[in-house]
This record gives structure tokens, C-alpha cells and sequence, in this order.
């Protein structure tokens, strides 16, 4: 019988630093996260989010100021105002995104605001568009993603 235990044999990884094999690890780490990551967003979209653009106007707001100076929603309309949230939800009601309203301008009309909307889930059959709490208004996809929505409030 011999004095010492049989020989084992080495392997790479045994010859390596304990901090190059943490290295190593990391790294490996990394990749693994970044292809799941990768993976999973394209997964989760039919195409590229779009964006749409547009304009509300407040009929009869805005007397006594001259064209083109800021305004906005008065009486039963003060929840219009720049800041006030502009939501788009897809066909089965579930929020795509989120935008508000700009600076209200004077207008022979009213008090007309410009919005933009980013990052809108392409592939619904419909969105529904609504700033504060006044109701929707249906668009199809190319609607919105063509811009230049007009919507009104008041008389």
C-alpha cells in the first residue's frame, strides 16, 4: 500500500485565480442577463412604439388676451391647463401611454393646446385618446401615428 492518496488530476479552471474565475463568472453573468433581457423585448413588441402629436382647444377661453398669448382653462374648464395628462389606451383598455398638455396659446378660437405623445404600443385595432377626465375620442393606428389630432371642448 502506498504512503499518499492517488493523484488527482488538475483541472483548468483549479489553475486559476480565484479572482479571475469570479471574473470569468461575471462576465458570464452578464451575457446570460443581457440575451434574456434582449430577448424578452423583442418578444413583447409586434414593431417600434411611435409617437403622435396634436392639439386641444377650450371654445370661449381666453377673452380680453391678444393672439398668441399663454391661457388656459377657466370655470368649468380649469382642469385644462399646461401639464394636464394626456392618456392613450389600446383596444382592450390597458394604458400604452402617457403625455400632456403644453403651454396654452390664445387662438381666434379659444385657448389651444399642442400635445405630444411618446412611446405609444404599436398593434392595437384602436387607441383611445383622452386628456383629464373629459371622455376618450377612438383613433385607429395610422390616425396616430400620422399626428396632427384636433380636438375641441366647449361650445
Amino acid at each position: 500500500m502506498p504512503d499518499h492518496p492517488p493523484a488527482v488530476p488538475t483541472s483548468r479552471w483549479s489553475r486559476l485565480s480565484r479572482g479571475a474565475v469570479l471574473a470569468i463568472g461575471a462576465g458570464l453573468g452578464a451575457a446570460a442577463v443581457g440575451a434574456c433581457w434582449a430577448g424578452m423585448s423583442l418578444a413583447g413588441q409586434s414593431g417600434d412604439s411611435f409617437s403622435t402629436d396634436g392639439t386641444l382647444t377650450v371654445t370661449g377661453v381666453g377673452g380680453g388676451l391678444d393672439s398668441g398669448e399663454p391661457c388656459s382653462g377657466t370655470g368649468g374648464y380649469s382642469d385644462i391647463h399646461f401639464g394636464t395628462q394626456v392618456t392613450i389606451t389600446d383596444a382592450a383598455g390597458t394604458l400604452v401611454a402617457v403625455g400632456s398638455l403644453g403651454l396654452g396659446q390664445k387662438t381666434e378660437q379659444g385657448c389651444e393646446f399642442p400635445f405630444t405623445v411618446d412611446d405609444i404600443t404599436p398593434g392595437s385595432k384602436f387607441y383611445t385618446v383622452e386628456v383629464s377626465h373629459r371622455g376618450g375620442l377612438s383613433k385607429a393606428e395610422d390616425e396616430l401615428r400620422t399626428g396632427g389630432l384636433a380636438f375641441t371642448l366647449g361650445d
